[in-house]
């Protein structure tokens, strides 16, 4: 292992050797990291992203695990994960109704929604549900319903080349897409903007949300793996193209949402090879190229 790595350099940030994907994926699928990495504070994330950097190690920043397809195997490289990066949620600006929160990306979609029930905060109940951080969904401007994280951004600080603030209109949020997908950074905090309301109501929004994720199909996946394709649901395409229920290995296509792929194995390959079954049949029939939103780790072929 590198020096760089070694016990007296890292001392204090907790480690993990062969970290296991497949326990830290919402797909629950895929091999082992040399190491993971648990930095607890800005100091520390920025201290082990640059020594990564400088190393020119392989790494990947890894939060929930709700939108990721890690490779089967070993992964020749490092993980850095947010999950410890979740200070509490602050009030750091409040005019009128406006409120500004400062989030850690560590922090999970739970616990900010829960903040906001007992602030008597709206706007955010429409991400009620998802299985993600905070850091993931600033990374591909995730969202549900039409409203997508983005709009409610200020700014973000990320680790880059340095540590850097961002504003909204440099982060570049487009559908399921921002300037960070596009860069070699990690995502340390935002600032969200929110309203005033009261708790009942926030609760009660946030009660419908949760109703309707319930009708979501069930089992191991990683949310919708396509994009739609220009204003088109990509589960209706697959649809159409009679790819409901199709099978590779211990991986389907929902019955009942084409757009989900199932895995019930511990194979990411099975998953991988259905997305591009899909992918070269729905091109066949229709002349459509379907986007994945999911990410993946390491090497797919």
């Amino acid at each position: 292992m590198s020096d760089i790595f070694d016990g007296h350099i890292c001392a204090g940030i907790p480690r993990r050797d062969n970290f296991s994907f497949a326990s830290a994926t919402t797909y629950g699928s895929g091999g082992v990291a040399k190491a993971a990495f648990f930095p607890r504070s800005e100091e520390e994330a920025a201290f082990i992203y640059r020594a990564m950097r400088a190393g020119g190690e392989k790494f990947c920043v890894l939060g929930r695990g709700s939108n990721v397809l890690a490779q089967d195997g070993i992964y020749n490289g490092y993980v850095i994960s947010t999950s410890q990066l979740k200070s509490p949620v602050r009030i750091v600006d409040s005019d009128g109704e406006r409120v500004v929160l400062e989030v850690s990306c560590g922090l999970n979609v739970g616990e900010l929604i829960s903040f906001c029930k007992r602030e008597g905060l709206t706007g955010l109940e429409y991400l009620a549900g998802i299985p993600a951080s905070v850091g993931g969904l600033l990374f591909m401007n995730g969202g549900a319903d039409g409203k997508y994280i983005g709009g409610n951004v200020c700014s973000v600080k990320l680790l880059s080349d340095n540590l850097e603030i961002f504003s909204n209109k440099d982060c570049n949020f487009t559908y399921k897409h921002s300037t960070m997908r596009d860069m070699d950074c990690m995502i340390v905090s935002a600032k969200l903007a929110v309203r005033r309301s009261d708790r009942h109501t926030v609760s009660e929004n946030v009660v419908n949300r949760l109703a309707a994720r319930r009708q979501l199909p069930a089992g191991r996946s990683c949310g919708c793996v396509f994009e739609n394709y220009c204003g088109v649901s990509a589960g209706k395409i697959i649809e159409n193209a009679g790819l409901k229920g199709a099978r590779v290995g211990c991986a389907y296509v929902s019955p009942k949402h084409a757009n989900f792929i199932i895995n019930r194995g511990r194979r990411s390959s099975d998953v991988f090879t259905l997305i591009c079954r899909v992918k070269d049949e729905v091109y066949k029939k229709f002349g459509v190229t379907l986007k994945e939103e999911v990410c993946y780790i390491g090497d797919f072929e």
